[in-house]
């Protein structure tokens, strides 16, 4: 099963100054929308202590959270009534991250054993370990208080070292947050002219050259889904 599958759900805003440089413009991240699994997983760390990158290993979330985590030679699977969660002692460090959120969520959130449960319960589970994964792996508080490069191909392989994860995870979580800053902004411009009973072509020139750049950049990235 891919640990890059779109995410979906509602949105909710969260508030924060910080701001992106990427490709020359700015994001504002207060244009951000965390979904309800995301918000789930930020309060979670939150409480626990979990506030930054140095908190962020795998063996001190599994601590945070009362989970068992061990190594064995067996294939890593998880125990959700007891706590547990296995890992292939010979995975190397990104390969076991990937795998210990996956398991983490299941853990955390599900219940029942897979091998007797319906498929499409099955599935449903399986895919929102597939969100979290993306949301634990790189919080968006850790996130934007990074120096995330300006360019796109420096970017990408910037996160996916600080967060030891693959490189397509990073890549995925950056268009991700992209386009939900993205889509925050027009949501906001739109609602601006609203307000003022404005239309889109009396809008000032900057406002029009950030939005088109923004949606240029959206359109470059190939990428669909918020």
């Amino acid at each position: 099963m891919s640990i890059l599958a779109l995410s979906k759900g509602p949105s909710f805003p969260i508030h924060t100054e910080h701001t992106f440089s990427f490709w020359g413009d700015f994001m504002l991240f207060s244009y951000y929308r965390e979904t309800e699994l995301e918000q789930w997983i930020s309060g979670k760390y939150l409480k626990h202590g979990i506030v930054s990158n140095a908190e962020h290993d795998i063996e001190h979330i599994a601590r945070a959270f009362g989970v068992e985590l061990v190594y064995e030679e067996c294939p890593s699977f998880s125990d959700n009534e007891e706590q547990v969660i296995f890992l292939n002692k010979h995975a190397d460090d990104v390969t076991a991250r990937v795998i210990f959120f996956h398991e983490l969520c299941h853990v955390l959130r599900h219940a029942g054993d897979q091998r007797r449960m319906p498929v499409l319960f099955k599935n449903a589970q399986e895919s929102e370990a597939e969100q979290f994964v993306l949301y634990a792996a790189i919080p968006f508080y850790m996130f934007a208080k990074l120096p995330v490069p300006d360019q796109r191909c420096e970017a990408i392989p910037f996160l996916a070292e600080t967060f030891r994860v693959p490189y397509e995870l990073a890549e995925h979580r950056l268009d991700q947050i992209q386009r939900r800053v993205l889509h925050g902004s027009l949501m906001a411009a739109a609602k601006e002219a609203d307000r003022q009973n404005q239309r889109p072509s009396v809008w000032s020139g900057e406002t029009k050259r950030v939005l088109a750049q923004l949606e240029r950049q959206l359109s470059g990235s190939g990428k669909r889904g918020l």
